[in-house]
């Protein structure tokens, strides 16, 4: 059997590559080999390298890149670890392909890692277009290591194209975020409200936010402010965070939420991780989303659920009908929820795809590696 090598770095990655995960081990011509690194490995995001194991899949290694994203140099430092790490690593497990998701810094070192070793890389999501982020670079720099590409929609597939002056090996398959959708039941309202501890009739509020990487430490942090001011006045709402990311930044960002849940635990809630099926049940329940995920721009149009996304961390995405795009200013932000009050109506939207990404990548990784 095909050794096929699935790395994830991050709780929100995990839950986008799910669904790969299951089919290529449940494929009797291909072998999972399945790789956790970066944060969850790390105790502050929750180890979320357990919930991979509480799923049932077997980890073949687990890379400790000695993440801390505590300062630009310090991340600079843990890449060389994850670069060092990887190396050993594909000398043990010899793959045959490697599978990685996105845009996180930590795939420069493992991709190129796998470059060197002559592995031949799938890259899930590449071609998007995110001004906000360094993201946009580490992306494309993925993308021109890769040798199988996935993106989610045809404009991706077009960069990708354009970008490598080839069609070969691109197909457009849809985000796999959706999967979770059609092949997971979503937890009640009910089971929510006894599992997180909120009342049931209050107004949920679903909250990630997650560093503009080209922006200042005091720009980020004063988007966390304009959320807390926004629902501080707010009566009977219990707002639910999940932590920041790992990019610079982020710690400052989860010090904050952990200052502002310390004054008043009975309106916010944060964790490190609410784990993708109690997350997505979660932005199904709530009346709104505040921040700037890419779930609140690809995952909650599924729900209709409505979306104030702040700053510029997305900008370059397809902005769905449910979506109220906005700047780092409270004014505008203001604004967008006064909106959402006059007309809280759910508006569903289907562009990023239609829940059966994962047996397409499947089918093509398979076809690849067995001619």
């Amino acid at each position: 059997m095909k050794k096929v090598c699935i790395i994830t770095a991050a709780r929100s990655e995990y839950g986008l590559l799910r669904w790969t995960i299951d089919g290529v081990e449940h494929n009797p011509r291909l072998a999972l080999q399945l790789v956790v690194t970066g944060a969850h490995l790390m105790s502050c995001h929750g180890n979320t390298y357990k919930c991979i194991e509480d799923d049932g899949y077997p980890i073949s290694a687990k890379v400790d890149m000695g993440l801390d994203s505590g300062s630009k140099q310090s991340i600079v430092e843990s890449m060389g670890r994850c670069g060092l790490g990887f190396a050993k690593t594909f000398a043990e497990l010899q793959p045959d392909i490697v599978v990685v998701l996105g845009d996180r810094y930590e795939l420069l070192p493992i991709c190129s890692a796998a470059l060197l070793m002559n592995i031949p890389i799938a890259h899930i999501s590449g071609g998007d277009v995110t001004i906000g982020a360094i993201d946009n670079e580490v992306r494309n720099a993925v993308t021109m290591m890769s040798t199988l590409h996935f993106p989610g929609v045809e404009s991706s597939g077009r960069n990708i194209i354009r970008m490598r002056n080839s069609e070969a090996n691109v197909w457009v398959v849809g985000e796999p975020g959706l999967d979770n959708f059609r092949r997971s039941s979503l937890m009640s309202r009910q089971e929510l409200a006894e599992n997180i501890g909120i009342p049931i009739n209050n107004k949920w509020i679903l909250v990630t936010l997650h560093p503009e990487t080209n922006e200042s430490l005091e720009y980020n942090l004063r988007m966390a402010n304009h959320i807390v001011e926004l629902t501080d006045s707010m009566k009977d709402a219990s707002i639910v965070i999940s932590q920041a990311n790992a990019d610079f930044g982020g710690n400052q960002i989860n010090n904050y939420w952990a200052e502002v849940e310390k004054q008043n635990p009975e309106k916010f809630h944060l964790y490190p991780s609410l784990g993708q099926m109690r997350y997505l049940s979660f932005m199904n329940e709530c009346y709104a989303v505040l921040g700037n995920s890419s779930s609140g721009i690809v995952e909650a149009p599924c729900l209709g659920t409505p979306v104030i996304n702040i700053g510029n961390r997305q900008t370059g995405r397809h902005i769905c009908r449910n979506v109220r795009q906005v700047n780092n200013n409270m004014e505008e932000i203001r604004d967008a929820w006064e909106g959402i009050e006059r007309s809280p109506m759910r508006v569903k939207d289907h562009y990023y795809g239609d829940g059966h990404t994962a047996e397409k990548i499947v089918k093509h990784i398979e076809e690849y590696l067995n001619g």
